[in-house]
């Protein structure tokens, strides 16, 4: 019998069972990367990394003269390892798109080298039941109204740093997404005045190196938009589940993440569609385009479906009747 059974203690300080990892914040993923490189003392080691990544990933690793070796991503978003690993220090992970494949599994659960989990598309860790030294990181300004917010969550001590402000670039996307907003609902204003300020938001970052901190608005608003986390879930499940009925299984790779995000679509003419959806007022972003050190077949052919909580079911079967119509 234990002690909660045999006499419950009430009142007093909150507990919490003991937790022997580390976390940080900063502004954006790469900022987050950029952290977990000098914790797991990587700069200047030899990194193995998937041939389907952010461009970003690879201009971070070699600022700090990571030595980089690509492994295969298919278009199932599984992949193979090297047979040997013997010259590598450290593999770094995507979860693409909140989802967990079965390679990805296997490498968490049997490595014995350093990892790096990026999981730009998600919310929550993933377990890692190898004994190894791993970090991973998320990026909610990429699937979130917020602006500047990524989460590190690492099983070695996190450096102290100074922490950076760039606080103009969280000030120019939350100005442009409030005027996105007044143009969509009030017909105030229009698309150039926000894209604009969309794109000089990005630039800033792109042309900033250092460790940043969110702003102090984009930690309030992941407070307020967790509060609400459990009806968007389900309503992008939902869309989720749309999406896959009106597309051809051959349209998009079958996911199945927690917390959806975009639904990836395999389409011939990628860049044809898009400009032709562009003129219905659709939007579809490209991730992971191709980069300069490596190529993959998906960065010429994938296109990303919203699936969160701005849009319903008319809006998915519009959109994937238009895909279906063109991909005949």
């Amino acid at each position: 019998m234990t002690y909660h059974e045999k006499n419950k203690l009430i009142g007093g300080e909150q507990e919490l069972p003991k937790n022997d990892y580390y976390y940080g914040i900063t502004n954006s993923g790469r900022s987050s990367l950029r952290w977990l490189i000098l914790s797991l003392e990587l700069s200047g080691k030899t990194i193995l990394i998937p041939d389907f990544v952010c461009q970003i990933v690879i201009d971070v690793l070699l600022e700090f003269e990571v030595k980089i070796q690509f492994y295969s991503v298919d278009d199932t978003f599984e992949f193979s390892l090297p047979r040997t690993l013997t010259n590598i220090d450290a593999i770094y992970l995507v979860r693409y798109f909140g989802h967990s494949s079965d390679a990805l599994t296997s490498v968490l659960e049997r490595t014995d080298r350093t990892v790096i989990i990026d999981d730009v598309f998600g919310i929550d860790a993933l377990e890692v039941k190898a004994n190894v030294s791993w970090g991973y990181f998320n990026s909610l300004r990429k699937i979130t109204p917020i602006s500047d917010f990524s989460q590190i969550i690492c099983s070695k001590p996190l450096i102290d740093i100074k922490h950076l402000k760039l606080s103009d670039f969280s000030r120019l996307k939350y100005k442009a997404k409030e005027k996105k907003h007044a143009f969509i609902y009030n017909n105030d204003g229009n698309e150039a005045s926000y894209l604009e300020l969309f794109a000089q938001a990005e630039m800033l970052l792109d042309n900033s190196h250092g460790i940043f901190a969110p702003e102090d608005k984009s930690i309030y608003y992941v407070g307020c938009y967790l509060k609400n986390i459990v009806p968007e879930v389900n309503i992008r499940q939902q869309n989720l589940s749309i999406a896959k009925a009106n597309l051809k299984t051959t349209q998009y790779i079958d996911i199945k993440p927690s917390f959806p995000s975009f639904l990836p679509l395999i389409v011939r003419n990628r860049d044809v569609i898009r400009k032709y959806l562009m003129k219905k007022n659709i939007f579809l972003a490209v991730h992971w385009p191709k980069t300069t050190l490596a190529n993959n077949n998906l960065s010429e052919n994938i296109l990303s479906l919203p699936l969160d909580g701005r849009y319903n079911e008319k809006d998915i079967k519009d959109i994937c009747y238009l895909i279906s119509k063109l991909e005949v």
